[in-house]
Parts: C-alpha cells; sequence; structure tokens
C-alpha cells in the first residue's frame, strides 16, 4: 500500500554485528515471482526451489558495522544460503487477530523451523554458514504501535515460537508452538499459554536475562532461563503512527537453559517496548 519494499539483514561474527537496513526501496522495482530487487551496490532474490520446504536466499550490499573494534564501517557483504524447512508450517488460523486482519484477503500468518547452509562473505573473507531459524512470513495489515516480545528456539529435540503481544489496559495474547522430536518425526503442538518475565539491561552485549514458561495443548510445561550472547538494536519509528517518542526495538541471540535438564538451545528473542507514558 505505502510502495515500498523493506530489507533487513543482520550479520553476527566474533563480537561484531553489521546491519543492513532499508526499508524504503521503490516496490515497483521488484520482480515477481522471484521476489527480486536490483539497485546500484544493493540486490537481493528469494527464489523458490519447492513451496513450504526449499528456497534459496542471495543479498548483496554493503552494511555498516554495529558493534566491535570495527563499528562505524561499511563492509561490503554477500550471503548465499539455501533455506530448508525441517517441520510443517505453522499456522495461526484465519486472519481474525487485533492488528492482523482484513476484511477483503486472508491475512492469515505462518512459522517454520528451518536450517540454512550456505556461505557468507564479509569483506574479502568468504565463510562458510550452517545454521537453525525460523521462517516467519505472514500477509495483510499490520498494528505496530503496541509492545511485543518473540521467541523463536531450534535444536535437533525441539523446536519452539512463542510470542507475547502486550496492548496496554486490555491485557495480552499469546501463541506459538512447539515441535519436540527429531526433524523428520518431530510432533507440533500449538502453544495455549505463555508466561515471560524479562530483565531488560542497558548495554546491549548483556541486553536481557530472564525465564519463560509455555504451555502446549495437551497441557504439558516447558520452561526455560535464558541470557543474552549478544544484542543490536533497529529503528522502527517508520511504521509507528502516529509517532511516539522513539521506541526499543532489540533482537538478541540468546541461550536457553531447559529446566527439564535437556540440551541447551540457542535463539533469539525480539523484544519491542515503548517509552514511558506514552499513549499506545
Amino acid at each position: 500500500v505505502q510502495g515500498r519494499a523493506w530489507l533487513w539483514l543482520y550479520l553476527y561474527r566474533e563480537g561484531e554485528w553489521l546491519g543492513v537496513e532499508q526499508p524504503f526501496l521503490d516496490f515497483a522495482k521488484v520482480r515477481r515471482p522471484e521476489i527480486a530487487y536490483d539497485d546500484p551496490g544493493l540486490s537481493f532474490a528469494y527464489r523458490i526451489l519447492e513451496p513450504l520446504r526449499r528456497g534459496h536466499l542471495r543479498v548483496q550490499s554493503s552494511a555498516r558495522v554495529l558493534s566491535g573494534s570495527r563499528a562505524g564501517r561499511v563492509v561490503p557483504v554477500t550471503v548465499e544460503l539455501e533455506v530448508t524447512a525441517i517441520g510443517a508450517a505453522h499456522s495461526t488460523g484465519p486472519g481474525d487477530q487485533e492488528g492482523h486482519s482484513s476484511e477483503t484477503y486472508d491475512a492469515r500468518r505462518m512459522e517454520q523451523p528451518i536450517v540454512l547452509d550456505g556461505q557468507i562473505q564479509i569483506g574479502n573473507e568468504m565463510l562458510a554458514f550452517e545454521g537453525r531459524g525460523e521462517r516467519d512470513h505472514s500477509w495483510g495489515p499490520r498494528y505496530w504501535l503496541l509492545e511485543w516480545s518473540f521467541f523463536a528456539l531450534n535444536g535437533v529435540e525441539r523446536r519452539l515460537q512463542c510470542v507475547e503481544v502486550r496492548f496496554p489496559g486490555d491485557g495480552t495474547i499469546a501463541i506459538g508452538y512447539t515441535q519436540v522430536g527429531r526433524e523428520s518425526d518431530g510432533v507440533t503442538q500449538e502453544i495455549r499459554d505463555v508466561s515471560l518475565e524479562i530483565t531488560r539491561l542497558d548495554g546491549l552485549e548483556n541486553a536481557f536475562a530472564g525465564r519463560c514458561d509455555v504451555v502446549d495443548e495437551s497441557g504439558k510445561l516447558f520452561g526455560f532461563t535464558f541470557e543474552a550472547i549478544a544484542a543490536h538494536e533497529m529503528d522502527l519509528s517508520h511504521v509507528l503512527e502516529p509517532s511516539p517518542p522513539r521506541s526499543v526495538y532489540r533482537r538478541a541471540l540468546i541461550r536457553a537453559i531447559p529446566e527439564d535438564g535437556s540440551a541447551p538451545l540457542i535463539g533469539w528473542l525480539e523484544d519491542h517496548v515503548m517509552p514511558d507514558g506514552v499513549a499506545r
């Protein structure tokens, strides 16, 4: 509707964050169905190899170094990654949730655990990459002027995604899924409840700590404590209407320690909070 495409890319390596923040690209230049874009100094493409199963991501750009000894520098980066699903896509159903609804088209969203394999070039250095993550795909309008905390964890024996959305004066909603078992035969269940405690610290290196408990549809509880490995901060003011004083929007790589004694999980926490006293 706004005629713009939005690209974010963040890379973390050896204590250094690099970021590409391009939220005002000309949507008319996006080529479909490849989902590709080319401008001098910036290009990206996502090629669907098998719907909901495999894809290929390519990004070439200049990234600004956000932390570490090289902070402030601009470095060329190239990303070539194969994306492979390791579980069924989990949908929240029809798009009838507050801030995620439309009367004219399906506005639902889905989440899906994935693995990634390929290479990343930072400056002149080529790096092999293997990783685990989460595919988040949504359609429809978005109401951003609220608070949320989003977790995604991905391990060999367990995958989990949950989000707590806070409506000031009107409670919270909590949704997500948990997938237990090896990737080939993991059992997926909807999350029915989330209890989240976050300690927000001033620095970005150790930005968060806390604990989280989730209850799946069978009534089983899974709890874990977590700590931040490293975090970065982004500017979300370009979608906040009416514009308040700048919100605090951070994403952190985290280490989750399950309370059932199972192996630690790596993932991330995305956290958006509004300044005190802002009417939402």
